[in-house]
């Protein structure tokens, strides 16, 4: 879809994209250090370390493989299936060209944009790392090895909060699937137990440097888990799937104290709709959703490779054509 824009408005650069679909958020990242920089290569998967096997390895050591799914990918040979946490060491926020750049960038970026820098959800990062079947076994048994992982990348992602917070970014993101379509991936009693306190800790670690807005994603249906993001102080939460929850019904019991950034569906309306479908989704969005400033309307996942170009194109025209004076309409 990058490649179908740019053709659309004759660039190769992502921000004139950016400018001519109208997004007001930009996001900045740390860099991979120059070690790794100078093993990894580009591929169609991306950039990483190529193995043997044709998988790509990313930083933390996870390997990636396309294996005759199209475009898609499939994770092999996660670094911590086996439970070797002694010779394992996570990325050095020390290490040489992290931080090069990064503070000239978003200070750019804040001219004009509104700038978050995140950090990977703890579960999703454990899955990452452990494989999904063991990081499931960890969490429903409430392993010793789980615990332990958790608590190292509490300090490792506390830092990089700490870090992007001294920098002056606008806003922390916090990312990465914790349910699916129908709920949670684990008992939320579990979740409440080892995982919210330490999201509590990232967002309250960023509100001593002054940072103010704090964005949670994850797909599927966080129903259970709504009142406590809120609770944990997340007030921009993405992506509101219509696929499986009702936008209008999380805007009446949570709008006065959250934002709803996403909701036009990415699995259905997008891809196989018309354009006028587009068109009214997008309008009955902004229209139940959208007072008292409380949307950010945007696709509710990545648009596939197969989504025409007139109907991502529909998303930011129509809510152009509605205009900003809506938005400050009171209920």
């Amino acid at each position: 879809m990058w490649e179908t824009l740019k053709r659309h408005f004759a660039t190769e650069d992502a921000e004139t994209v950016e400018r001519g679909l109208g997004l007001d958020f930009a996001e900045i990242s740390h860099n991979e250090p120059y070690e790794w920089r100078e093993r990894a290569v580009e591929t169609p998967l991306g950039r990483g370390v190529l193995r043997e096997d044709g998988s790509l390895e990313d930083e933390w050591g996870s390997r990636q493989i396309r294996d005759g799914s199209g475009p898609y990918i499939r994770y092999v040979s996660p670094p911590l299936a086996d439970g070797d946490f002694e010779s394992y060491r996570l990325p050095d926020p020390d290490a040489p060209g992290r931080w090069e750049g990064v503070q000239e960038r978003l200070d750019e970026l804040k001219k004009e944009y509104l700038v978050s820098a995140g950090v990977m959800t703890f579960y999703r990062r454990g899955w990452d790392l452990r494989g999904l079947e063991n990081w499931l076994c960890d969490i429903a048994e409430e392993s010793r090895l789980m615990v332990a992982l958790l608590d190292r990348l509490l300090e490792h992602k506390l830092e990089y909060v700490r870090r992007f917070a001294r920098m002056g970014v606008d806003m922390i993101s916090v990312g990465g699937d914790i349910t699916h379509h129908y709920g949670p991936f684990m008992k939320p009693a579990t979740w409440r137990k080892h995982f919210k306190w330490r999201d509590a800790a990232l967002v309250e670690e960023a509100k001593k440097y002054g940072v103010k807005y704090f964005y949670f994603h994850s797909d599927g249906n966080l129903t259970e888990f709504f009142p406590d993001l809120v609770e944990i102080g997340f007030n921009i939460i993405d992506p509101i799937q219509p696929e499986c929850m009702d936008p209008n019904e999380i805007k009446e019991r949570f709008g006065d104290r959250v934002v709803l950034h996403g909701t036009v569906s990415s699995q259905h309306t997008l891809p196989f709709g018309s354009v006028e479908d587009v068109r009214a989704e997008v309008m009955d969005r902004v229209s139940r959703c959208g007072y008292n400033n409380g949307l950010v309307i945007a696709p509710n996942n990545i648009v596939q490779f197969d989504v025409p170009l007139e109907n991502i194109l529909a998303v930011y025209d129509t809510v152009k054509e509605i205009g900003p004076e809506f938005y400050r309409a009171s209920k």
